[in-house]
Protein backbone atom coordinates (compact mmCIF):
# COMPACT_ATOMS: atom_id res chain seq x y z
CA UNK A 1 0.00 0.00 0.00
CA UNK A 2 1.61 3.30 -1.08
CA UNK A 3 1.83 6.01 1.60
CA UNK A 4 2.61 9.63 0.73
CA UNK A 5 5.18 11.51 2.80
CA UNK A 6 2.79 14.38 3.38
CA UNK A 7 -0.75 14.87 2.14
CA UNK A 8 -1.28 18.61 1.81
CA UNK A 9 -4.85 18.03 0.62
CA UNK A 10 -5.71 16.69 4.07
CA UNK A 11 -4.68 19.91 5.81
CA UNK A 12 -5.73 22.43 3.15
CA UNK A 13 -8.69 21.38 1.03
CA UNK A 14 -11.43 21.70 3.64
CA UNK A 15 -10.52 25.39 4.04
CA UNK A 16 -10.95 26.14 0.35
CA UNK A 17 -14.47 27.59 0.45
CA UNK A 18 -13.75 29.87 3.42
CA UNK A 19 -10.38 30.80 1.93
CA UNK A 20 -11.97 31.82 -1.36
CA UNK A 21 -14.30 34.11 0.58
CA UNK A 22 -11.35 35.72 2.37
CA UNK A 23 -9.56 36.22 -0.95
CA UNK A 24 -12.71 37.85 -2.34
CA UNK A 25 -12.65 40.31 0.57
CA UNK A 26 -9.01 41.13 -0.14
CA UNK A 27 -9.83 41.78 -3.80
CA UNK A 28 -12.69 44.04 -2.79
CA UNK A 29 -10.48 46.00 -0.41
CA UNK A 30 -7.73 46.45 -2.98
CA UNK A 31 -5.11 46.09 -0.21
CA UNK A 32 -2.80 43.49 -1.65
CA UNK A 33 0.24 44.47 0.44
CA UNK A 34 0.08 44.58 4.27
CA UNK A 35 -3.41 45.74 5.30
CA UNK A 36 -5.83 44.48 7.97
CA UNK A 37 -5.53 40.77 7.14
CA UNK A 38 -1.79 40.77 7.76
CA UNK A 39 -2.18 42.87 10.90
CA UNK A 40 -4.84 40.52 12.26
CA UNK A 41 -2.65 37.48 11.72
CA UNK A 42 0.39 39.18 13.26
CA UNK A 43 -1.61 40.05 16.37
CA UNK A 44 -3.28 36.65 16.72
CA UNK A 45 -0.10 34.66 16.20
CA UNK A 46 1.84 36.87 18.62
CA UNK A 47 -0.82 36.25 21.29
CA UNK A 48 -0.71 32.53 20.54
CA UNK A 49 3.06 32.43 21.00
CA UNK A 50 2.88 34.68 24.06
CA UNK A 51 4.72 37.70 22.70
CA UNK A 52 3.76 41.34 22.45
CA UNK A 53 4.54 41.69 18.74
CA UNK A 54 4.41 39.68 15.53
CA UNK A 55 6.08 41.02 12.39
CA UNK A 56 5.19 39.22 9.16
CA UNK A 57 7.87 38.59 6.54
CA UNK A 58 7.84 36.94 3.14
CA UNK A 59 9.67 33.82 4.41
CA UNK A 60 11.18 32.18 7.43
CA UNK A 61 14.63 32.87 6.01
CA UNK A 62 13.91 36.58 5.92
CA UNK A 63 12.50 36.39 9.44
CA UNK A 64 15.96 35.27 10.58
CA UNK A 65 17.86 37.64 8.29
CA UNK A 66 15.91 40.71 9.36
CA UNK A 67 16.16 39.75 13.02
CA UNK A 68 19.94 39.48 12.88
CA UNK A 69 20.14 42.75 10.96
CA UNK A 70 17.82 44.53 13.38
CA UNK A 71 19.98 43.37 16.30
CA UNK A 72 23.04 44.90 14.66
CA UNK A 73 24.85 41.68 13.72
CA UNK A 74 27.52 42.35 11.10
CA UNK A 75 31.20 42.12 10.13
CA UNK A 76 33.46 41.05 12.96
CA UNK A 77 30.66 39.31 14.86
CA UNK A 78 30.30 35.58 15.44
CA UNK A 79 26.99 33.73 15.63
CA UNK A 80 26.74 30.19 17.01
CA UNK A 81 24.75 27.82 14.78
CA UNK A 82 24.11 24.07 14.97
CA UNK A 83 26.13 22.07 12.47
CA UNK A 84 23.19 19.77 11.77
CA UNK A 85 20.34 21.79 10.28
CA UNK A 86 19.21 23.55 7.12
CA UNK A 87 21.61 25.95 5.43
CA UNK A 88 19.58 29.09 6.05
CA UNK A 89 20.94 29.50 9.59
CA UNK A 90 24.45 30.03 8.32
CA UNK A 91 23.37 31.71 5.05
CA UNK A 92 21.79 34.66 6.80
CA UNK A 93 24.76 35.13 9.13
CA UNK A 94 27.24 35.10 6.25
CA UNK A 95 25.07 37.42 4.16
CA UNK A 96 25.41 40.09 6.85
CA UNK A 97 29.20 39.74 6.85
CA UNK A 98 29.29 37.97 10.22
CA UNK A 99 30.90 34.58 10.83
CA UNK A 100 28.87 31.41 11.45
CA UNK A 101 30.48 29.34 14.20
CA UNK A 102 29.21 25.79 14.05
CA UNK A 103 28.46 23.79 17.17
CA UNK A 104 27.63 20.09 17.44
CA UNK A 105 24.22 18.84 18.55
CA UNK A 106 22.79 16.37 21.03
CA UNK A 107 22.43 12.92 19.43
CA UNK A 108 19.05 12.26 21.06
CA UNK A 109 17.41 15.60 20.19
CA UNK A 110 19.22 16.81 17.05
CA UNK A 111 19.37 20.22 18.79
CA UNK A 112 22.24 22.45 19.87
CA UNK A 113 24.39 21.04 22.68
CA UNK A 114 24.49 23.72 25.43
CA UNK A 115 27.82 22.47 26.83
CA UNK A 116 29.48 22.79 23.44
CA UNK A 117 27.81 26.15 22.84
CA UNK A 118 29.27 27.38 26.12
CA UNK A 119 32.72 26.14 25.07
CA UNK A 120 32.40 27.98 21.74
CA UNK A 121 31.72 31.41 23.23
CA UNK A 122 34.32 34.11 22.51
CA UNK A 123 34.51 37.86 22.89
CA UNK A 124 33.21 38.10 19.30
CA UNK A 125 30.06 36.01 19.92
CA UNK A 126 27.00 38.20 19.53
CA UNK A 127 24.14 35.70 19.12
CA UNK A 128 23.11 32.06 19.34
CA UNK A 129 20.70 30.62 16.79
CA UNK A 130 18.71 27.89 18.54
CA UNK A 131 16.97 25.55 16.09
CA UNK A 132 14.07 23.50 17.45
CA UNK A 133 14.72 20.87 14.82
CA UNK A 134 11.98 18.58 13.50
CA UNK A 135 9.59 20.12 16.04
CA UNK A 136 11.57 19.16 19.15
CA UNK A 137 12.34 21.86 21.70
CA UNK A 138 16.01 22.51 22.24
CA UNK A 139 17.32 23.03 25.78
CA UNK A 140 16.14 26.61 25.54
CA UNK A 141 16.23 27.52 29.24
CA UNK A 142 19.88 26.51 29.56
CA UNK A 143 20.86 28.21 26.31
CA UNK A 144 19.12 31.42 27.35
CA UNK A 145 20.94 31.28 30.68
CA UNK A 146 24.28 30.99 28.87
CA UNK A 147 23.31 33.88 26.60
CA UNK A 148 22.43 36.10 29.56
CA UNK A 149 25.73 35.31 31.25
CA UNK A 150 27.65 36.40 28.16
CA UNK A 151 25.25 39.19 27.12
CA UNK A 152 24.48 37.72 23.71
CA UNK A 153 21.21 37.45 21.81
CA UNK A 154 19.13 34.30 21.37
CA UNK A 155 17.22 33.80 18.13
CA UNK A 156 14.86 30.83 18.09
CA UNK A 157 14.45 29.12 14.74
CA UNK A 158 10.90 27.78 15.10
CA UNK A 159 10.33 26.75 11.50
CA UNK A 160 9.41 23.20 12.56
CA UNK A 161 7.91 24.11 15.90
CA UNK A 162 4.77 26.24 15.63
CA UNK A 163 2.78 25.40 18.75
CA UNK A 164 5.50 23.48 20.60
CA UNK A 165 6.13 24.53 24.17
CA UNK A 166 8.31 24.07 27.23
CA UNK A 167 6.72 24.22 30.66
CA UNK A 168 3.52 25.64 29.21
CA UNK A 169 5.39 28.43 27.42
CA UNK A 170 5.40 28.35 23.63
CA UNK A 171 8.61 28.31 21.66
CA UNK A 172 9.33 31.63 20.03
CA UNK A 173 8.83 33.52 23.29
CA UNK A 174 12.14 32.72 25.02
CA UNK A 175 14.73 34.61 22.98
CA UNK A 176 14.95 38.16 21.66
CA UNK A 177 13.25 36.91 18.49
CA UNK A 178 11.32 33.82 17.41
CA UNK A 179 11.67 33.17 13.68
CA UNK A 180 8.82 31.20 12.10
CA UNK A 181 8.47 29.71 8.64
CA UNK A 182 5.04 28.93 7.22
CA UNK A 183 6.32 26.95 4.26
CA UNK A 184 3.53 24.62 3.05
CA UNK A 185 4.87 21.50 4.81
CA UNK A 186 5.23 23.13 8.24
CA UNK A 187 2.90 22.39 11.14
CA UNK A 188 1.28 25.71 10.24
CA UNK A 189 1.72 26.03 6.49
CA UNK A 190 0.73 28.59 3.89
CA UNK A 191 0.37 27.96 0.15
CA UNK A 192 3.71 29.56 -0.62
CA UNK A 193 6.50 31.23 1.27
CA UNK A 194 5.60 33.15 4.42
CA UNK A 195 7.24 33.93 7.74
CA UNK A 196 6.97 35.92 10.97
CA UNK A 197 9.13 37.20 13.81
CA UNK A 198 7.73 37.10 17.34
CA UNK A 199 9.25 39.42 19.91
CA UNK A 200 8.49 41.28 23.11
CA UNK A 201 10.91 44.10 22.34
CA UNK A 202 9.30 47.37 21.19
CA UNK A 203 12.44 48.73 19.52
CA UNK A 204 13.21 45.46 17.78
CA UNK A 205 9.64 45.29 16.47
CA UNK A 206 9.90 48.84 15.09
CA UNK A 207 13.22 48.11 13.41
CA UNK A 208 11.91 44.88 11.89
CA UNK A 209 8.95 46.74 10.38
CA UNK A 210 11.33 49.38 9.03
CA UNK A 211 13.66 46.81 7.50
CA UNK A 212 10.89 44.85 5.75
CA UNK A 213 9.68 48.10 4.11
CA UNK A 214 12.89 49.10 2.31
CA UNK A 215 14.18 50.78 5.46
CA UNK A 216 11.29 53.23 5.79
CA UNK A 217 9.33 53.79 8.98
CA UNK A 218 5.70 52.69 8.44
CA UNK A 219 6.55 52.15 4.78
CA UNK A 220 6.58 55.90 4.20
CA UNK A 221 8.96 58.82 4.20
CA UNK A 222 12.72 58.70 4.20
CA UNK A 223 14.83 55.56 4.03
CA UNK A 224 16.33 55.55 7.52
CA UNK A 225 18.39 52.41 6.87
CA UNK A 226 19.15 50.10 3.97
CA UNK A 227 16.30 47.64 4.09
CA UNK A 228 14.55 44.85 2.23
CA UNK A 229 11.30 44.13 0.44
CA UNK A 230 10.06 41.37 2.75
CA UNK A 231 6.37 41.61 3.50
CA UNK A 232 3.89 38.88 4.33
CA UNK A 233 1.23 38.69 1.61
CA UNK A 234 -2.38 39.12 2.77
CA UNK A 235 -3.36 36.13 0.63
CA UNK A 236 -1.04 33.95 2.73
CA UNK A 237 -2.09 35.59 6.00
CA UNK A 238 -5.75 34.87 5.22
CA UNK A 239 -5.13 31.13 4.98
CA UNK A 240 -2.88 31.10 8.04
CA UNK A 241 -5.64 32.73 10.09
CA UNK A 242 -8.00 29.93 9.08
CA UNK A 243 -5.48 27.16 9.69
CA UNK A 244 -4.52 28.47 13.12
CA UNK A 245 -7.92 27.20 14.29
CA UNK A 246 -6.67 23.61 13.84
CA UNK A 247 -2.98 24.01 14.73
CA UNK A 248 -3.19 22.55 18.23
CA UNK A 249 -5.46 19.73 17.10
CA UNK A 250 -3.11 18.89 14.23
CA UNK A 251 -0.10 18.89 16.53
CA UNK A 252 -1.85 16.44 18.83
CA UNK A 253 -2.53 14.21 15.82
CA UNK A 254 1.18 14.27 14.99
CA UNK A 255 1.94 13.26 18.58
CA UNK A 256 -0.46 10.31 18.33
CA UNK A 257 1.15 9.18 15.07
CA UNK A 258 4.55 9.42 16.76
CA UNK A 259 3.25 7.40 19.70
CA UNK A 260 2.19 4.59 17.38
CA UNK A 261 5.48 4.57 15.47
CA UNK A 262 7.43 4.49 18.72
CA UNK A 263 5.52 1.44 19.94
CA UNK A 264 5.81 -0.37 16.60
CA UNK A 265 9.59 0.12 16.38
CA UNK A 266 10.29 -1.00 19.95
CA UNK A 267 13.04 -3.63 20.02
CA UNK A 268 14.04 -3.02 16.39
CA UNK A 269 17.21 -1.50 14.86
CA UNK A 270 15.25 1.74 14.35
CA UNK A 271 16.27 4.40 16.88
CA UNK A 272 13.22 6.56 17.48
CA UNK A 273 13.19 10.16 18.73
CA UNK A 274 12.26 10.71 22.40
CA UNK A 275 8.51 10.40 22.76
CA UNK A 276 6.99 13.41 24.47
CA UNK A 277 3.31 14.12 24.92
CA UNK A 278 3.79 17.44 26.72
CA UNK A 279 4.07 19.15 23.29
CA UNK A 280 7.75 19.91 23.76
CA UNK A 281 8.00 17.86 20.55
CA UNK A 282 5.23 18.33 17.98
CA UNK A 283 6.84 16.01 15.38
CA UNK A 284 6.78 18.29 12.38
CA UNK A 285 9.03 15.51 11.15
CA UNK A 286 9.20 12.01 12.62
CA UNK A 287 12.91 11.45 12.17
CA UNK A 288 14.58 8.17 13.10
CA UNK A 289 18.11 6.79 12.96
CA UNK A 290 18.66 3.62 10.97
CA UNK A 291 21.47 1.39 9.74
CA UNK A 292 21.95 1.18 5.95
CA UNK A 293 19.92 4.35 5.53
CA UNK A 294 20.42 4.73 1.78
CA UNK A 295 19.47 1.10 1.11
CA UNK A 296 16.37 1.51 3.27
CA UNK A 297 15.43 4.70 1.40
CA UNK A 298 15.69 2.86 -1.91
CA UNK A 299 13.55 0.05 -0.51
CA UNK A 300 10.88 2.50 0.66
CA UNK A 301 10.85 4.18 -2.74
CA UNK A 302 10.38 0.80 -4.41
CA UNK A 303 7.42 0.08 -2.10
CA UNK A 304 5.80 3.49 -2.63
CA UNK A 305 6.44 4.68 0.93
CA UNK A 306 7.10 8.42 1.15
CA UNK A 307 10.12 9.56 3.12
CA UNK A 308 12.80 12.23 3.12
CA UNK A 309 16.35 12.72 4.36
CA UNK A 310 17.07 15.92 6.30
CA UNK A 311 20.05 16.68 6.16
CA UNK A 312 22.55 14.39 4.39
CA UNK A 313 25.44 16.89 4.56
CA UNK A 314 26.08 18.84 7.76
CA UNK A 315 26.67 22.57 7.36
CA UNK A 316 30.41 22.54 8.06
CA UNK A 317 30.91 20.20 5.08
CA UNK A 318 28.73 22.15 2.67
CA UNK A 319 30.68 23.68 -0.25
CA UNK A 320 29.33 27.15 0.53
CA UNK A 321 31.01 27.13 3.93
CA UNK A 322 34.35 25.58 3.05
CA UNK A 323 35.93 29.02 3.48
CA UNK A 324 35.40 28.65 7.25
CA UNK A 325 38.05 25.92 7.32
CA UNK A 326 36.15 23.10 9.03
CA UNK A 327 37.20 19.54 8.18
CA UNK A 328 35.47 16.18 8.32
CA UNK A 329 35.48 14.94 11.89
CA UNK A 330 35.00 18.38 13.39
CA UNK A 331 31.45 17.61 14.55
CA UNK A 332 31.11 13.84 14.94
CA UNK A 333 27.50 13.77 16.17
CA UNK A 334 26.24 15.88 13.26
CA UNK A 335 28.20 13.75 10.79
CA UNK A 336 26.83 10.54 12.26
CA UNK A 337 23.26 11.85 12.19
CA UNK A 338 23.65 12.93 8.57
CA UNK A 339 24.53 9.34 7.65
CA UNK A 340 21.64 7.71 9.54
CA UNK A 341 18.58 10.01 9.63
CA UNK A 342 15.41 9.40 7.67
CA UNK A 343 12.04 11.09 8.15
CA UNK A 344 8.79 9.15 7.88
CA UNK A 345 5.19 10.22 7.19
CA UNK A 346 3.61 11.72 10.32
CA UNK A 347 1.42 14.64 9.22
CA UNK A 348 -2.28 15.05 10.04
CA UNK A 349 -4.57 12.98 7.84
CA UNK A 350 -2.33 9.93 8.08
CA UNK A 351 -4.39 6.86 8.88
CA UNK A 352 -3.43 4.32 11.53
CA UNK A 353 -3.17 1.60 8.91
CA UNK A 354 -0.77 3.79 6.93
CA UNK A 355 1.52 4.25 9.96
CA UNK A 356 1.41 0.48 10.44
CA UNK A 357 2.24 -0.08 6.75
CA UNK A 358 5.27 2.21 6.95
CA UNK A 359 6.56 0.48 10.07
CA UNK A 360 5.88 -2.98 8.63
CA UNK A 361 7.79 -2.18 5.44
CA UNK A 362 10.79 -0.94 7.42
CA UNK A 363 10.81 -3.86 9.85
CA UNK A 364 10.60 -6.33 6.96
CA UNK A 365 13.67 -4.66 5.43
CA UNK A 366 15.56 -5.48 8.64
CA UNK A 367 14.21 -9.04 8.69
CA UNK A 368 11.73 -8.52 11.52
Amino acid sequence: MPVSFINLHAVNDHFLEDYQEEIRKIFESGQFVNGPTVQKFEEQFARYVGCKFGVGTNSGTDAMLLSLNALGIGPGDEVLCPAFTYGRCADVVARLGATPVFVDVRPESFCLDPDLALASMTSKTKAIIVVHLFGMAAEIDRLCQIARTYSVYVLEDCRHASGARVGGRRLGSFGQAGCFSFYPTRSLGAVGDAGLVSTGDDKLSEQLRRLREHGRANGKGEHDVVGYNSRLDPIQAALLLLKMQELDENNLERVENARLYTSLFKGSPVVTPPFREDLSHIYNMYTVLVPDRDKLAAHLTEKGIGHSVYYPTPLHLQPAFQYLGYKEGAFPVSEDLARRVISLPVAPGLKKKEVQEVAKTILEFYGQ
